[in-house]
């Protein structure tokens, strides 16, 4: 591949109709026919230096689903759902005569769907809820303006812990106030250490959460020292994991993240339980708007 290769890209801010708001995200196009190799995607992943990198395969098919990898600065993940809503609706932008396009995901095949000004997808689902581990040297020592009182879970140091799919794993920890959500801070260490996960191990991920009176939920997610303005996996995830409690029926789970970090994002999931409590559809809603476009050299 020649070295001046050059790539077309926009960034656009998800779970936002506001510009630098939400959760921004890069858009790399590949053209038909180009090859990047998983260090160079890497490299320019680390570039661009946000949460998630989207790097987008071209097809002169026009109906075929569209290749999407998604890459954070030092990882490829098999699904995060601000990549899937942006590119989402990043294409049916592109294309207004249509109300559905489908991406195709190392997660399987995501069939994105027009919702007015929005758009929503069926979130590709391996839902498990892990047994819990006692783990307090993570969820208390770490955080120090914490006591134990903020915890719903108290003293016991026991957060529930859940995976969307396999490789994508979250720590679900609920705090008693937006007060104790507010003193929360980055965490100095990661938390991909899981053996208890098995085959589900890979990306492991704190997502702290508060429910208001009016049922909105506020969450903060952190994976080590990076705090995400708005997670789709993790929010899939608690939307999961909270409707599961509630029994059987389809369950509309708002949620609001990334406030402490002046990019307020809003996030939209149902999600259908079955009769026996298992988790049949999770659907994920949001918007975006388009903040930049440019070139990358390779």
């Amino acid at each position: 591949m020649s070295q001046s290769l050059k790539l077309r890209f926009e960034q656009l801010d998800v779970f936002t109709t506001t510009r630098y708001l939400g959760n921004p995200l890069a858009i790399v196009h590949i053209p038909e026919g180009a090859t990047l190799t998983q260090d160079q995607k890497q490299r320019i992943a680390a570039e661009f230096n946000l949460s998630e990198t989207v790097f987008l395969h071209e097809s002169s098919d026009a109906d075929a689903p569209v290749t999407i990898d998604i890459f954070m600065t030092t990882q490829e993940l098999p699904f995060a759902g601000h990549p899937t809503v942006g590119s989402g609706w990043y294409l049916l932008t592109q294309a207004p005569h249509k109300d559905t396009v489908t991406l195709n995901t190392k997660a399987g095949k995501i069939p994105v769907f027009r919702d007015g000004a929005r758009v929503k997808l069926q979130v590709p689902i391996d839902f498990k809820v892990h047994p819990s581990v006692h783990r307090p040297e993570y969820y208390r020592a770490l955080q120090p303006e914490l006591k134990d009182a903020d915890f719903v879970s108290g003293g016991s140091g026991i957060e529930p812990i859940a995976s969307i799919v396999k490789g994508m794993t979250f720590i679900l920890m609920e705090l008693t106030s937006l007060e104790a959500l507010g003193r929360l801070r980055p965490f100095p260490i990661g938390f991909g250490e899981f053996p208890s996960l098995g085959e589900w191990a890979g990306f492991v991920g704190v997502y702290a959460f508060v429910i208001g009176s009016n049922g909105v939920v506020r969450t903060r997610m952190f994976d080590g020292t990076l705090e995400d303005p708005a997670t789709g996996s993790a929010a899939s995830t608690l939307a999961g994991w909270l409707a599961k409690k509630r029994g059987k029926g389809t369950h509309k789970i708002e949620i609001v993240q990334g406030v402490e970090m002046g990019r307020k994002s809003e996030i939209t999931a149902h999600v259908e339980v079955g009769d026996g409590g298992e988790i049949k559809k999770i659907e994920l809603g949001g918007q975006a708007v388009e903040v930049m476009e440019g070139l990358v050299r390779v």
